[in-house]
């Protein structure tokens, strides 16, 4: 069945001056409501007021008197929101103020707090769509205790790395779910350094001596609980960005794009990362990188940012993440352009990256399918698979196969289609 594609023209969103991490209500959605307590509704105007405070110090850089401004209004909240603890009958704005303490006590590290909120409020009828949201704080709280730093303590050059699900247990992990992901971890930084470096796509050979002087990727020896280990990004020279520390900027730009990345977040990920074949080459990777949801439930990431930890979590199962690769294409009379799309499972047996990139999948049926690569994909993601039983997704424009994905099909994938 054939399937048309429309271009869409991206338009760029102004970003806003502080960005708000917590989930906060509006004064205006407790005050609509016709059960309101007036008692309730002041402690929640002077949370908010203090929330705006502690955005604007963290935004200054004093993280101190942000810290301080978080907590007063984390306690506000939590006293607003018990004005309504067995007033049940009360929605959305039970649940309203009780998700809005639960975030602020999350961003105070008060975990098991934020969790006894979260608990009340599920406890009682929030609307579905606020329901969501309070599983999705208690999904963050939960994972927190997984990425605790057990004594470690991050710098602004080094992110820690966990990952957990039945694959893992206390310090032990299967070496195939570790490894390969290190290895992409290990892969992006360094193409999240070209890019910032302004670099053109580099889809053969190795990366410039220069970049490996440059920036230097440490690991350290994996720790117990969710089996985490930690990143530091050296460097030996001065860098090229001017005013700017290279690992730095690497750590925030990878961790704001897997953020994009988890939220399915396709507009802001297109802007954040302009360059196609960049942007196809992290979607591939992030892909590879994320949880399957059975044998590992979620990965994260935490680092060190103006004073504060941060959190970064891959929760999404990888199949269910809404962000696709963009095929090269480019049709000046896109109405005109038909797509097909195309489903190949077979053996990879040929990855010719001379000029223009072609790959050769034989089917079960001793088929050949010669798969064009589009930029970005050929180094990092389909080389590695030479020779191995492979899942391709691709589409069918003017009679030419062009990849969009490619994974690698288990051994219990391959017994269960005999």
């Amino acid at each position: 069945m054939k399937k048309k594609r429309k271009n869409r023209k991206m338009r760029k969103k102004p970003r806003p001056t502080i960005k708000k991490r917590v989930t906060i209500v509006d004064a205006k959605d407790v005050v609509a409501h016709p059960e309101k307590d007036e008692e309730a509704s002041i402690l929640h105007k002077a949370s908010m007021e203090c929330v705006d405070k502690a955005l604007i110090s963290r935004d200054e850089g004093d993280i101190e008197k942000a810290t301080g401004h978080f907590l007063v209004a984390y306690q506000k909240e939590q006293e607003a929101a018990s004005k309504f603890k067995y007033r049940e009958e009360s929605e959305p704005t039970r649940s309203i103020l009780y998700r809005s303490a639960a975030s602020l006590a999350l961003e105070c590290g008060r975990t098991r707090e934020s969790e006894r909120l979260v608990s009340m409020a599920l406890a009682g009828n929030p609307p579905e769509e606020i329901a969501k949201e309070l599983r999705d704080i208690l999904e963050n709280v939960h994972f927190q205790r997984h990425l605790e730093l057990k004594g470690i303590k991050l710098q602004t050059d080094t992110f820690q790395f966990s990952m957990w699900g039945k694959n893992v247990g206390y310090g032990v992990a299967l070496s195939e779910e570790f490894t390969g992901r290190v290895n992409d971890i290990e892969k992006l930084v360094y193409r999240t350094a070209e890019r910032l470096l302004e670099k053109p796509y580099r889809d053969a050979g190795r990366k410039k001596k220069k970049l490996e002087e440059q920036l230097n990727l440490y690991i350290s020896v994996p720790r117990a609980a969710s089996f985490a280990v930690t990143f530091k990004l050296g460097s030996s020279k001065q860098m090229e960005l001017p005013g700017a520390n290279l690992p730095e900027e690497v750590i925030d730009e990878l961790m704001d794009c897997f953020e994009l990345f988890n939220k399915s977040k396709v507009i802001e990920l297109n802007e954040k990362i302009e360059d196609d074949a960049y942007r196809r080459n992290f979607v591939a990777l992030a892909k590879k990188i994320a949880p399957d949801g059975e044998d590992i439930e979620a990965v994260g990431f935490t680092r060190r940012r103006r004073g504060k930890e941060e959190t970064t979590v891959l929760s999404t199962p990888k199949d269910r993440i809404e962000v696709g690769i963009p095929v090269s294409c480019e049709d000046k009379e896109p109405s005109r352009l038909e797509v097909e799309s195309i489903e190949i499972q077979g053996t990879l047996k040929m990855a010719d990256a001379r000029k223009e990139s072609f790959i050769d999948i034989v089917d079960r049926n001793g088929n050949d399918h010669k798969i064009m690569v589009p930029a970005g994909m050929m180094a990092d993601i389909v080389r590695p698979m030479f020779d191995k039983e492979v899942f391709v997704k691709g589409v069918k424009i003017h009679g030419q196969i062009e990849l969009e994905d490619i994974e690698e099909v288990s051994e219990s994938q391959e017994e269960g289609g005999e």
